[in-house]
């Protein structure tokens, strides 16, 4: 993704979301070590699912992630 299509994105999802939102999804990053990458996931989620809330499409990513890991343990 180049820098006119990240900052198109940014835009995007500052229309989108509420500032509260937005804080939210700051903090989780902070908090538990999330990757900007995490986040986007959790955007895409909540964009593609109507009535999700943030919680449910971090525990989403979260739990996509953790099926990912433990098939390449395997």
């Amino acid at each position: 993704m180049n820098c006119i299509q990240l900052n198109q994105q940014a835009d995007l999802i500052a229309n989108t979301f509420s500032k509260q939102d937005l804080a939210k999804l700051v903090v989780a990053l902070k908090s538990h070590g999330d990757s900007l990458q995490d986040a986007v996931e959790v955007i895409d989620t909540i964009d593609a699912r109507q009535g999700y809330t943030l919680h449910e499409a971090w525990e989403e990513v979260r739990a996509g992630e953790s099926r990912l890991m433990a098939a390449n343990d395997d």
